[in-house]
């Protein structure tokens, strides 16, 4: 069976694809499960991975001097409690985690992973499709505002730092750059082409990639 990694722009409907793959193709779907995970080997709480997770060094700096002095700036739907971070793991170490999770749960060959910098961490993993979903900066940030009931200027502000904060997560943990097409195997774009089709046009790829080895 195949691993999907999934790499998306925020608002492009990656979870939407992820979880109807992997029910097309009766696989795990790591995304909370990834997230509760790394919390359960690091020992601390659930929403400090949440918080932490596929941002950037700078932005985690950041976050950690504002706790200290009990003034929390973040782009976070919710804001954290200072107690989860009386112990909190270091960002390296979390990010650590993750990448120590994707490696195991890989294992398994039947596995979609969304985000997280799964395409590079298996990268070289020969029955793994590497798919990039992209989408209209507009769509996104409609799709947002839609989700959290938010207004137009906030949607689009929290869109700008989603993408940025992800890109800048990519470039410190794999020195690379997400929007490179060239690392993946196929990007479609969520406002042009139907999410049914997208799926039913990435499950074609997969025997394809499995007869590779």
């Amino acid at each position: 069976m195949p691993i999907v990694t999934v790499s998306r722009e925020y608002g492009s409907g990656g979870q939407s694809f992820g979880r109807a793959v992997a029910e097309r193709i009766k696989a795990d779907f790591l995304d909370a499960k990834l997230v509760l995970e790394v919390s359960n080997r690091l020992r601390c709480a659930q929403e400090v991975v949440e918080q932490w997770d596929e941002r950037g060094e700078g932005l985690i700096v950041r976050l950690l001097r504002a706790m200290q002095s009990a003034h929390p700036e973040t782009v976070a739907p919710a804001p954290v409690s200072s107690d989860a971070f009386s112990s909190a793991p270091s960002p390296d170490r979390v990010a650590a985690t993750v990448r120590e999770v994707i490696l195991e749960e890989a294992r398994s060959e039947n596995a979609v992973f969304v985000g997280r910098g799964a395409v590079f961490v298996l990268k070289d993993h020969p029955h793994a499709l590497h798919v990039r979903l992209i989408a209209d900066f507009d769509a996104r940030a409609a799709c947002i505002a839609d989700r959290f009931g938010l207004s137009p200027e906030e949607s689009k502000a929290r869109v700008e730092a989603a993408d940025r904060d992800r890109s800048r997560y990519i470039r410190h943990h794999f020195g690379t750059d997400w929007n490179d097409p060239k690392h993946y195997d196929v990007v479609f774009n969520t406002s042009r082409t139907p999410m049914n089709q997208i799926v039913d046009s990435s499950l074609l790829l997969l025997p394809q990639k499995g007869d590779e080895s």
